[in-house]
């Protein structure tokens, strides 16, 4: 279970150092995911190379009554110190992909290890036992190394990708 890795910083990804921009930056993800919906953002995805991303993640009876009520959190300049071998099958889309309309399956482990910095730069280190909180927190890890869901996905599972026009998110929240 204990498989460690260190990732090296793509090009252009930089490491936070001004929290107070990082607040910031921070503060425009949480708009952006409450205006389009999905549990997790990665500032990559509106166009900022900060290692940075966030989590919103809660029951709602008309989407994912079965979400764990894990609430918001930021990381900043997150490492994966540890991710356990025992997997879970899931489906995965991304607000970054046909505007969140494609889904597909992927293997992702049920548990991880993180150490990151909260937003007043503080270090943390989070053990994330529950198989829907780490995979987010995993997809969104891998937006800030360059990677998305479907780089994710066996070959054979590409079959089952599946499409649905109803969340297209281009129009959604403007009037």
């Amino acid at each position: 279970m204990d498989r460690r890795r260190r990732v090296a910083f793509p090009k252009g990804q930089r490491k936070v150092t001004d929290f107070e921009q990082a607040r910031k930056i921070v503060n425009s993800l949480k708009k952006t995911l409450e205006r389009y919906g999905g549990v997790g953002l990665a500032a990559p995805q509106i166009g900022i190379s900060q290692r940075v991303f966030i989590v919103n993640i809660s029951p709602d009876n008309n989407y994912r009554p079965d979400l764990p009520k894990i609430g918001f959190r930021a990381f900043l300049n997150p490492e994966i110190l540890a991710v356990s071998s025992e997997t879970n099958y899931d489906i995965e889309g991304c607000l970054s992909i046909f505007y969140g309309t494609l889904y597909g399956p992927v293997a992702r482990g049920s548990y991880v290890k993180l150490k990151y910095l909260d937003v007043n730069g503080e270090e943390r280190i989070e053990e994330i036992n529950q198989p829907f909180y780490a995979r987010v927190a995993l997809h969104e890890n891998d937006h800030l190394d360059g990677k998305i869901f479907l780089q994710r996905m066996s070959l054979e599972n590409f079959s089952k990708l599946s499409w649905n026009e109803d969340l297209d998110i281009r129009n959604k929240g403007l009037k």
